[in-house]
């Protein structure tokens, strides 16, 4: 009965042992920074937006928090002494914040169209 040959022992030297598993750790290291960077690279871009965007949900939160009542809208003018008091909205400085983050995202093309 005829068995399938075993397979040896390494034919490689000690130092080419060592050089394989250098250059295995290498491109593992380098493809591994790779995906590193790729995925840190895409988390910037969402915090980036997270950030842009978390002053104008942090004055409608506060806002509705100090309501005391269900979550609603009021929208300036809809009441006939509206323009007459100060202070009831946060919707000029959501208005303002959402003008410069506006001015700051677009900065490139607006000095373009400037100078």
């Amino acid at each position: 009965m005829a068995s399938a040959p075993r397979p040896g022992p390494s034919n490689f030297t000690l130092s080419e042992q060592w050089l394989l598993m250098a250059a295995t750790v290498f491109v593992c290291g380098f493809l591994g920074y790779v995906v590193y960077d790729a995925v840190m690279a895409t988390a910037a871009e969402m915090l980036q937006r997270l950030l842009v965007i978390s002053p104008l949900i942090l004055i409608i939160s506060v806002h509705w928090l100090s309501s005391g009542r269900q979550f609603s809208i009021p929208i300036p003018g809809s009441e006939p002494g509206a323009i007459h008091r100060a202070g009831g909205s946060p919707w000029g400085v959501a208005f303002v914040l959402l003008l410069l983050v506006f001015l700051i995202s677009h900065q490139p093309s607006l000095l373009g169209l400037i100078f």
